[in-house]
């Protein structure tokens, strides 16, 4: 019998998983740079937490992956790395604040799986717990810019604010507990398109009034209409931050932006890649105070490795390579190479031994298909001689190194 990957899920191989395993070394010293800390949390949760009322909501159990144990309990694998936060906030209220954590794993959404979605993929989530400041909502625009600049991508952010939505849906007639729905529906606005939300609203017996608004886009005209102001003003005060720090360009207001999860009250944004979403986040000050702990303010963002994987498709990205193949010839010189392995890996180098007591043209073959920069051979000939021959695989030059100065070996192959 021939087994696949579940429907929705998919393996990474070594390539890939380098280029992976690239993205999430960078994105996370860029978090640490920022003083955030590591968290782990499990990936199953009770359902209950997954479904309360002001996270997620019941609707929840048909987008995610829904169970129960031998015990009857009801589970769920996490749809995001933010609710198990908030859990852990809620449960541990000595941590001081703010509270800056970073984690990096695997969330799953029972969504139909198409091109480029997944129903397993990871997140990469910085969450700054305890600030109401809108500096705490800038810090993570600020990453955003910083990692997709290193990433070598094109992007823009766009960002919105709950509560100004909120204000403009009750300016058009919109009762306040028709607001979640209409937000819901008006996140899909770049999928579906206008026609599309406004037919959702109408079957919700939703006024469309607030669509003329949204695809105005026009911050001037909404500041007219509203009556509270204090959504506006935290917008406007993330886009003085965004101007000071040079990053204005990147960052641009969209009315459409309205973040499906009813957890958000604040500051929300985007970041897309040639239209592509690939991360995401907002101020969530209500969150924490519904899993039971004190009223507590919160802002992250959480960037899609996977999106951003497909964005970097057919794009150079530095990843660890082996950098030596050892290719010994004969059993006295399997036992050598092993210590010169050895000795090169301490001084920071990445080697692979021949395990396949290959013969000398199969291990060249294999060198080039893996891309080994560099092998060093060694025969009964080097064994006597007291050295090793160094081969460059792509300018075809040899030399010969001694065994005792193989600290002149390594320096060759970290300046190449």
């Amino acid at each position: 019998m021939k087994f696949q990957t579940v429907r929705g899920m998919r393996d990474f191989l070594p390539e890939q998983a380098k280029k992976k395993q690239a993205i999430e070394d960078l994105i996370r010293k860029e978090f640490e740079a920022y003083g955030f800390e590591p968290l782990e949390t499990p990936i199953v949760e009770d359902f209950g937490l997954l479904a309360a009322k002001g996270s997620a909501g019941e609707a929840i159990k048909e987008e995610i992956y829904y169970f129960k144990d031998k015990s009857e309990r009801e589970l769920g694998l996490r749809f995001d790395l933010t609710v198990p936060l908030a859990r852990v906030i809620a449960s541990n209220p000595q941590l001081a604040k703010p509270f800056k954590r970073y984690q990096i794993g695997p969330v799953y959404r029972y969504d139909r799986p198409g091109a480029k979605r997944y129903r397993s993929f990871t997140q990469a989530d910085i969450d700054t717990v305890g600030s109401a400041s809108v500096l705490a909502d800038f810090e993570c625009i600020a990453i955003a810019c910083n990692i997709m600049k290193k990433l070598g991508l094109k992007f823009f952010i766009r960002v919105s604010n709950k509560a100004l939505l909120e204000q403009i849906g009750l300016a058009c007639g919109i009762k306040n507990e028709q607001l979640a729905d209409c937000f819901r529906s008006i996140d899909k606005f770049e999928k579906i398109g206008k026609e599309g939300v406004a037919k959702e609203l109408e079957e919700k017996g939703i006024s469309t009034k607030i669509l003329e608004i949204i695809k105005e886009n026009d911050l001037k005209k909404i500041e007219k209409i509203i009556k509270d102001k204090k959504g506006l003003n935290e917008l406007k005060e993330l886009f003085d931050y965004s101007e000071k720090a040079g990053i204005l360009k990147f960052v641009k207001f969209d009315a459409s932006l309205a973040r499906g999860l009813e957890y958000y009250t604040g500051n929300v944004f985007e970041v897309s890649c040639e239209e592509i979403s690939v991360g995401g986040g907002g101020r969530y000050d209500r969150l924490i105070e519904t899993y039971g702990g004190p009223s507590t303010p919160a802002v992250g963002i959480s960037f899609g490795i996977d999106r951003l994987i497909d964005c970097l498709e057919g794009k150079e990205i530095a990843v660890q390579k082996t950098q030596l193949l050892v290719i010994p010839i004969g059993e006295e010189a399997a036992k050598e190479s092993l210590k010169i392995a050895k000795e090169l890996r301490s001084a920071g180098l990445n080697i692979e031994n021949d395990l396949m007591q290959r013969n000398l043209q199969k291990n060249m073959d294999y060198a080039n298909k893996k891309k080994i920069p560099f092998v060093a051979i060694i025969g009964e000939n080097e064994l006597k001689q007291g050295e090793l021959l160094l081969k460059n695989m792509q300018s075809g030059k040899q030399e010969k190194i001694r065994l005792k100065e193989l600290s002149k070996l390594a320096e060759k192959i970290k300046q190449a």
